[in-house]
């Protein structure tokens, strides 16, 4: 199996959620106050074209206007060097952002360097002062990475005059490490996204769900607060109980959490897992509790092949309806782009704006997506574009946007 992007839950920043409070383990929250056993009049059509089309090979055009414009003056790129830090080396979705990075920056005339680390402070510092002692021009960072770990060092890369941009840090992280060049994920989109699809596919009506959830995780509070937030909209009458399990306890507690929540709880025919590392651990769960013939699942952040792989086969064919993640070869073009602004002296791509689509795998496009990749191929020459660069076509695009075919793997 090429490719295993076993992991994209450390990916996590903050936003500030005003009023949100997450439910504790096994609390309950209904979707609104004086429900009637009934669900929003919200029309079924709009819910399944919203899903339809992120289910849907993303397309660039749809995220082109936000990201600046056509750099003109990239020439002053040629010959400068790029050190790209990953967050840790050792998460696969990590390695593949610094390979995107890295391929086009070699084509922009650079030269990059990918630092390889294990997520410790210590290596990451020596990484940042590698980048100081030899003379770089720029340091990208990211990702499973909290800027502000190595602050000092990244505040002497900054007075050594060298361009700073990071991909995962927190609204507040990058404020506190004086860090504007960022990109993200649309975790919030996505959990609209899901709870759009469970009432969809229960047809309007009112359900009772569980939400697995890990608190300690700061995306989770943007994630609850967006599924909630839509549930109150479209389906006040649904009621969803967390269980918070953090990621650490996985392997060990969701199966049993989710077999005593689904017996605690009888009604209950829809499970929230937050992030896709929790699937397996879930279906044994659901497993254990005699209720693979009743449950679906949606949402599971994070995307990869040996969850999208579970979507193919039953049991979980038939229970987890959705697995979203990002494309980490997007996600390095984007921070490159970043990158390229900064150097070129351009105002950075607003925080809410720099960002790249996440997608929704189901069991009707999972094999697709792992056989082709999932994102096509158009955003490739859509930054190229953007880059002053001349498009690919062919082989040179295809194993462009598959980094030579790693992305794609087997059902």
């Amino acid at each position: 199996m090429r490719n295993t992007r076993v992991i994209r839950w450390p990916l996590f920043p903050v936003l500030a959620t005003a009023g949100l409070v997450l439910a504790g383990c096994g609390s309950a929250n209904s979707a609104s106050s004086g429900s009637t056993g009934k669900a929003a009049n919200v029309k079924l059509s709009t819910l399944a074209s919203d899903v339809n089309q992120a289910a849907a090979i993303p397309s660039f055009s749809t995220y082109a206007a936000s990201y600046g414009g056509k750099i003109t003056n990239t020439a002053s790129l040629r010959g400068k060097k790029l050190m790209i830090i990953p967050g840790d080396s050792q998460l696969v979705a990590c390695t593949e952002i610094a390979q995107a990075d890295a391929t086009i920056a070699t084509d922009m005339g650079m030269t990059a360097t990918i630092f390889a680390d294990s997520g410790t402070t210590a290596e990451l510092n020596t990484g940042i002062e590698n980048a100081i002692d030899q003379h770089y021009n720029a340091i990208d960072l990211g990702c499973d990475y909290d800027p502000t770990r190595t602050a000092p060092a990244l505040a002497q890369a900054q007075q050594a005059g060298i361009a700073i941009a990071v991909y995962g840090a927190t609204p507040q992280e990058a404020a506190a490490t004086h860090i504007t060049y960022t990109t993200d994920d649309p975790y919030a989109i996505d959990a609209t996204v899901a709870a759009e699809q469970a009432v969809r596919q229960h047809g309007g009506k009112p359900f009772d769900a569980i939400a697995i959830t890990s608190n300690a995780t700061p995306t989770t509070a943007i994630m609850q607060a967006a599924l909630m937030a839509e549930l109150t909209k479209i389906c006040p009458a649904c009621k969803v109980t967390d269980v918070d399990v953090e990621v650490p306890e996985w392997a060990t507690e969701i199966s049993s959490t989710v077999t005593s929540s689904l017996l605690s709880h009888p009604k209950v025919t829809v499970i929230f897992p937050d992030y896709a590392g929790m699937l397996a651990y879930m279906l044994a769960g659901i497993e254990g509790a005699h209720r693979t013939n009743e449950i679906k699942t949606y949402l599971a952040f994070g995307g990869g092949t040996p969850f999208i792989q579970l979507q193919t086969v039953e049991p979980g064919k038939s229970i987890i309806q959705s697995d979203i993640g990002g494309y980490p070869p997007w996600t390095g073009y984007l921070l490159f782009l970043q990158t390229a602004r900064e150097l070129t002296h351009l105002k950075p791509i607003a925080y809410n704006l720099a960002i790249g689509p996440d997608r929704v795998a189901t069991p009707q496009n999972a094999i697709n997506v792992l056989t082709t990749g999932g994102w096509g191929t158009d955003w490739v020459n859509g930054f190229r574009s953007l880059l002053g660069l001349p498009a690919l076509s062919g082989k040179a695009l295809t194993d462009a946007a598959t980094l030579n075919g790693a992305m794609v793997g087997e059902p």
